[in-house]
């Protein structure tokens, strides 16, 4: 699933990759299952969906090659809004769209441990039959 993600998003996208390949290690982070799942249940909270992602994504991405930090040439507010970018796609995979109703983006919590975003869009489930879904699985232990 997150490689087909990935690779179609790869292959539509104006978006730079970077000499060391950080586009496609943000998208891997960011269509991992666990990702997905925290930016649906920001979603389902009514929060940016950025918010459940993104103190990991700066805990691995600010410093990089795809600076995401305030003080880089342009303060990097092409790569902070291409990180939006990423994550409207993705969402849309699983059935998510930006509202188009008020309000359109939000500030990000304190809780969500942001240092370079502070704002981000908000999303509501629009698409009934998605090409994606998350499963959970309760499984008994031997």
């Amino acid at each position: 699933m997150s490689k087909d993600i990935i690779n179609s998003f790869m292959s539509t996208t104006n978006i730079q990759e970077t000499p060391k390949g950080t586009v496609r290690k943000i998208m891997e982070l960011l269509t991992s299952p666990e990702s997905v799942e925290a930016m649906i249940l920001m979603t389902d909270l009514e929060q940016p969906a950025l918010s459940g992602v993104v103190k990991v994504l700066e805990d691995n991405f600010a410093q990089s090659d795809f600076p995401l930090h305030h003080k880089g040439p342009g303060a990097n507010a092409p790569n902070r809004r291409n990180i939006g970018w990423m994550i409207r796609y993705i969402m849309r995979e699983f059935g998510y769209t930006p509202k188009k109703e008020e309000p359109l983006q939000m500030r990000i919590g304190k809780f969500s441990g942001s240092q370079y975003f502070k704002t981000a869009a908000v999303y509501e489930k629009t698409i009934d039959n998605p090409k994606y879904s998350i499963v959970t699985h309760v499984v008994k232990n031997k």
